[in-house]
């Protein structure tokens, strides 16, 4: 993590290739439950098989919610969901 004032290009960054990478599996990453599950390891819910980009998910997956963490912790809730909230528009209009 680069500082403070970097949060929303490191979760927009974060955001993109985990978006890309989901899509490699098969993954929904839009399913929470799917989420826990690879989180955990369970590597079933990818859908196309043996992907070897799995594993990197995961770890990414694992990066975004501690800098996600680190951002309510040093700007607060507020703050933070309306970083995440305005990556999540971006991403959408770049159909994600």
């Amino acid at each position: 993590m680069s500082g403070l004032e970097h949060y929303d290009r490191e979760i927009y960054a974060l955001d993109e290739r985990i978006n890309r990478l989901a899509i490699s599996c098969g993954i929904d990453i839009k399913q929470k439950d799917i989420i826990v599950s690879l989180i955990k390891g369970n590597y079933s819910v990818c859908t196309r098989g043996n992907n070897p980009k799995r594993e990197e998910l995961r770890g990414l997956l694992m990066i975004k919610y501690d800098i996600q963490k680190h951002c309510i912790d040093s700007l607060g809730v507020n703050k933070c969901s309306q970083i995440i909230d305005e990556v999540d528009e971006k991403l959408r209009k770049r159909g994600f």
